[in-house]
């Protein structure tokens, strides 16, 4: 844990550090004052749409496995832009899914068949270039896997338990296995509509094309002209380096890949901040206040509720 968080840490430094030495500082003032205000609009417009398009995602696969609200999806999809940026993702993502209430690995599931229709479409742009090339095609058969043959999943990771609760380590064993008989259960509930699911991956085309556009947009706000090649190609590289530097929210990581994406200059480094204000930064602000409002509720229901 400690040599981790010492990983995160360097990765942040030298993100930070790698930014820093290719700005200007006379050189961004005049960015600032020069950005198009229209084009900024129309980037802040296509984050509203990407947001809004993900959470009915999750809805419609939440749908299919237990009863909820749009309110209450759009409540905790708001919150984990707040959790994953004080969190790592995986737990900030994991600790939101409480937020909409039911069963939990079930609502969990929903998710995780969401997010991985949108892996999926990011491996199958990540095709097009050469160096992703063979860690594309083993990601894109172990996504296949889960969508297509998800109970040898669930064997292959229940062998091992089931193997503990015979051996009399039941205490442990037992809940375990429970928990993942509730996701797989979750998971197959959650794609078995085949329309829902091929409106989900459609969406997630859309989401993606919508994100990695705004990179484009943003750079023309700046003056810099990015074609969706590069753009695509510095979405990717931003991916890679905030989920192997492991620091919360990807801060520095996510601008440092985009920028090596997109080709190092004082314009592109603001590119990727705005960027990233516009599709994080900006709803982990209002997130942060929608999470701890609705804790409180939680909280509130519970201790008035009779004992």
């Amino acid at each position: 844990m400690k040599k981790r968080r010492l990983l995160s840490v360097a990765a942040l430094i030298i993100s930070i550090a790698y930014l820093y030495s290719n700005i200007d500082a006379e050189e961004l003032l005049l960015d600032i004052r020069g950005a198009s205000p229209e084009y900024l609009l129309v980037a802040f417009m296509l984050s509203v749409s990407a947001f809004l398009l993900s959470t009915v995602r999750w809805y419609l696969f939440l749908k299919e496995v237990q009863k909820t609200s749009f309110k209450r999806t759009l409540l905790a999809s708001i919150s984990g832009y707040y959790l994953i940026t004080i969190l790592p993702q995986t737990i900030g993502h994991m600790i939101k899914v409480r937020l909409v209430g039911g069963d939990y690995f079930k609502a969990l599931s929903a998710l995780a068949v969401g997010m991985s229709l949108e892996v999926l479409v990011i491996v199958l742009f990540a095709l097009v270039f050469e160096g992703f090339m063979k860690s594309s095609i083993l990601w894109l058969c172990l996504i296949l896997l889960l969508l297509l043959r998800e109970e040898w999943v669930y064997k292959i990771l229940d062998y091992p338990l089931r193997f503990l609760e015979i051996r009399g380590a039941k205490r442990v064993a037992a809940p375990l296995r429970d928990y993942l008989k509730r996701t797989y259960i979750g998971w197959r509930m959650a794609k078995r509509n085949r329309l829902i699911f091929f409106v989900s991956f459609i969406l997630s085309v859309i989401i993606l094309f919508l994100q990695i556009f705004s990179i484009t947009v943003v750079g023309e706000a700046f003056g810099i002209h990015i074609q969706m090649r590069r753009a695509i190609y510095g979405f990717v590289m931003s991916l890679l380096f905030a989920s192997a530097s492991g620091i919360p929210g990807g801060f520095g990581a996510n601008e440092f890949g985009l920028v090596l994406g997109i080709g190092a200059s004082t314009k592109a480094a603001v590119t990727a901040f705005v960027y990233k204000f516009l599709f994080q930064y900006a709803y982990s602000v209002f997130g942060a206040v929608v999470f701890y409002k609705v804790v409180y509720r939680m909280v509130s229901r519970d201790e008035d509720s009779p004992r």
